[in-house]
């Protein structure tokens, strides 16, 4: 894609990888869309009545920038690297540029906010409980999307190229950060808990206990999601790092090279959004259950919802609230 303003501006890119790199953005767009409308839908829909909480609003907030990545971005470099692969003049780059890096550092920023969310309730979690209301989630939703529209006007003095590295060592390093810092912390603190499950199994089996242990497991099993989502996270962001760093700094780097390190990169981002919505569905069961509720009703089949179904979302949510 001919991006940014170094000497390979003037040289095309490589025949096939404008189309390959179109194709490719066309089969993320096909997961991106329907997996993140499905977590929207689910939230507002909440057929069990369990979905509305400070977390599922940070979960939503990753969901509405990764749709627009979905929605705008992707279709976006359809339409821009079928032109470029028939060498067909480019206009108005700077709209997938904008939209990319606004999207894309939403989505990271709330992936940052997720970690901090999971840390507070582990290590915290009856501060956690009394601090985080649904309006204080919404203020640091506002904050996050405030950072992610200014941030990225830098590109209108710096270009593209140079704008990634700017991406690269603020919002992309930042998160990793912290999702090294709250990964270390809570695993830390869940072995203190599994002490502390230990000792009370071992005490008399009040009400009291036996809530807590459930509390302790539910919260547990949420974190786990975000262990997977770290190592997707690594996956999908350090490949893009590493393809960064060398068009901002490889001087005997071909235009050959930049050119693909320019797409690859692109795509390697575009990747988390896409998958995002696939761990909530995999790892977390009251939104795995929502959207079973939701594409059944799709279907037009009438669904009754078995008891202990119903039963659990009512107990999680008494459990967190209990904790």
């Amino acid at each position: 894609m001919t991006f940014g303003g170094n000497s390979c501006d003037g040289v095309p890119a490589p025949d096939t990888l404008p189309f390959i790199t179109a194709a490719l953005s066309l089969g993320l767009a096909l997961l991106t869309i329907p997996g993140n409308f499905l977590v929207c839908l689910a939230v507002w829909k909440d057929p069990y009545k369990c979905l509305r909480t400070p977390f599922t609003f940070f979960v939503i907030n990753l969901a509405i920038s990764d749709l627009i990545v979905g929605m705008v971005v992707e279709p976006l470099s359809i339409y821009m690297h079928f032109r470029e692969g028939f060498s067909l003049k480019l206009n108005n780059v700077w709209s997938i540029h904008m939209s990319y890096f606004i999207s894309c550092t939403a989505s990271v920023l709330n992936l940052a906010a997720l970690t901090v969310d999971r840390f507070t309730a582990i290590s915290h979690p009856l501060q956690y409980r009394a601090r985080l209301t649904i309006t204080r989630a919404c203020i640091i939703a506002a904050v996050i999307w405030l950072v992610s529209f200014a941030l990225p006007f830098i590109y209108f003095e710096v270009g593209y190229l140079l704008y990634t590295f700017v991406f690269a060592n603020t919002a992309i390093a930042f998160t990793l950060i912290i999702f090294l810092a709250t990964y270390v912390g809570s695993l830390k603190s869940m072995r203190a808990q599994v002490m502390e499950w230990n000792i009370l199994r071992d005490s008399s089996q009040t009400e009291e206990n036996r809530a807590k242990i459930r509390a302790a497991a539910f919260e547990r099993n949420i974190t786990q999601v975000f262990v997977v989502m770290l190592g997707l996270f690594l996956c999908c962001y350090t490949p893009s790092l590493v393809m960064i760093y060398l068009m901002n700094l490889c001087s005997s780097c071909s235009c050959y090279t930049i050119h693909i390190c320019r797409d690859m990169q692109f795509i390697f981002v575009l990747c988390s959004s896409a998958l995002n919505p696939f761990i909530y569905a995999w790892r977390l069961p009251n939104f795995r259950k929502a959207f079973i509720k939701i594409l059944r009703w799709r279907k037009g089949n009438q669904e009754i919802a078995p008891a202990n179904t119903v039963s659990m979302g009512n107990t999680a949510t008494s459990i967190v609230e209990s904790a």
